[in-house]
């Protein structure tokens, strides 16, 4: 890392899916619905697909998002909030890179506002956060209809690509920093808006795809491939809409009973 800017107002943004996670969170959790029944087989096929088109930067997320929603509004909220606590402990945690704890770590004793910056739906996002002491969170905020998950979507800021930017920005504006001084770890192509826009782009297990576009730009690369081992497993504390807040309060105090 460079030098001590702690006098400045410093954000270190941090990429989750193939940066601090070993895989697609999407990926992962598809599998366990599909294990536990709850999606049937051939979302899988749809499922490597999108893969396919993720490591191709032609993923259409909005599409994808619709569908997974889709999938996952034939189920309560707290059914899903349900699937998504046992399956971060068991398939989300266990595949948390070392280097992202050490690197988020450094950051907060420099001061920096840490923030895990991802295209994941809010409850994920939270659930990362607190699992590697991160201050903060941007995410795509989950639509919720009654007491089921819905695809309707239409307007809704979704945490990709240059809406990843824009919600960077506005953090940033409501925190009065600056992004020439801010940081960011990716992976992707996709998210070249922000590593374009930040002082500090960072390179994370990049795909070939961002090593050719950020070819003779000087940017540092970094490689994570160790996991984490962590002590306890941390509990969420407040995500971004007030649906989601109010299903997550409920299914916490369903475990202190």
């Amino acid at each position: 890392m460079e030098q001590d800017d702690s006098s400045k107002n410093v954000i270190a943004f941090f990429d989750l899916d193939h940066t601090l996670l070993d895989g697609a969170n999407g990926t992962i959790y598809a599998v366990q619905m599909v294990r536990e029944r709850m999606m049937e087989q051939r979302v899988l096929l749809l499922v490597a697909w999108y893969s396919i088109l993720y490591k191709l930067n032609r993923l259409p997320r909005e599409a994808v998002y619709k569908k997974v929603l889709d999938e996952m509004g034939r189920y309560t909220v707290l059914r899903m909030i349900e699937m998504m606590d046992v399956g971060f402990e068991r398939y989300i945690v266990p595949r948390l890179y070392q280097g992202g704890v050490d690197i988020v770590r450094e950051h907060r004793e420099k001061g920096h506002t840490t923030v895990i910056a991802t295209a994941a739906g809010e409850y994920i996002a939270e659930r990362v956060r607190a699992q590697l002491g991160a201050d903060e969170f941007i995410a795509t905020a989950t639509p919720i209809k009654g007491d089921h998950m819905t695809s309707e979507i239409t307007g809704l800021p979704m945490a990709f690509m240059e809406g990843k930017l824009e919600m960077a920005v506005s953090f940033c504006e409501e925190r009065g920093a600056d992004l020439a001084d801010c940081w960011f770890y990716s992976d992707s192509a996709s998210d070249l808006p922000l590593l374009e826009a930040v002082g500090h782009p960072v390179m994370v297990n990049p795909q070939l795809k961002l090593r050719v576009a950020a070819r003779g730009r000087g940017w540092p690369v970094m490689k994570f491939d160790q996991y984490a081992v962590f002590d306890r497993i941390e509990r969420p504390r407040n995500v971004m809409t007030e649906e989601m807040n109010h299903f997550m309060t409920i299914y916490e105090a369903s475990l202190a009973e």
